[in-house]
């Protein structure tokens, strides 16, 4: 094989491997947002749970901090 060929095989795996770190990076961050994103869903849904059960009136409890953006 000639040098210019290994050169340029070398350089395409490197792009795919950058882009697959990258890839992963995105995703890394997305599920970490999600997931704060999902316990506030909860404890907001927890406290109207705890609202209707215990008969309070309206206003119903706002959303937390964050969560509503």
């Amino acid at each position: 094989m000639s040098e210019t060929l290994v050169i340029a095989l070398l350089a395409t795996l490197g792009v795919i491997v950058a882009a697959f770190c990258a890839g992963a990076a995105t995703l890394a961050v997305a599920l970490a947002r999600w997931y704060v994103e999902n316990r506030l869903l909860w404890l907001w849904n927890r406290q109207l749970v705890d609202h209707i059960y215990r008969g309070l009136g309206p206003p119903p409890p706002g959303a937390p901090d964050g969560l509503l953006k």
